[in-house]
């Protein structure tokens, strides 16, 4: 499956994988995949990992569907990781974009090292 899912409760901490070709029905999967973990936390931060992603074939409208309905809440921080194509990175900067319009915190890195660093150093920023 090109997109999967980890609630790692212990670092307090959502994972979403994907790789191949994306599209609507693997980011659809993937909510789903997050809504029936019973370890789901929307209080837990956010990483997308998209390294491994050759193509998508995602649409405008499933972009603004998932931003728009997201099940996380709060003063989270949400990571996504890129290495591909202009034309898929131009795809998740339309995501970030959105995302930004919600006055979320959300934030583009080359690795996931630097994402998950990333996330830690925001944790520290915020109220407890």
């Amino acid at each position: 499956m090109p997109a999967h899912v980890t609630v790692d409760r212990e670092r307090k901490l959502v994972i979403t994988v994907c790789s191949g070709t994306v599209t609507d029905e693997e980011f659809l999967e993937a909510r789903k995949q997050v809504l029936a973990d019973p370890t789901f936390d929307p209080c837990f931060d956010r990483l997308w990992d998209f390294s491994a992603v050759i193509s998508e074939q995602v649409s405008e409208e499933a972009i603004a569907r998932l931003v728009e309905k997201s099940p996380f809440v709060g003063d989270i921080s949400r990571a996504v990781v890129v290495s591909m194509s202009p034309k898929a990175l131009a795809r998740i900067m339309e995501f970030v974009s959105q995302s930004r319009r919600l006055n979320r915190r959300i934030a583009v890195f080359p690795t996931r090292q630097s994402a998950e660093q990333w996330i830690e150093s925001e944790r520290s920023t915020r109220p407890p």
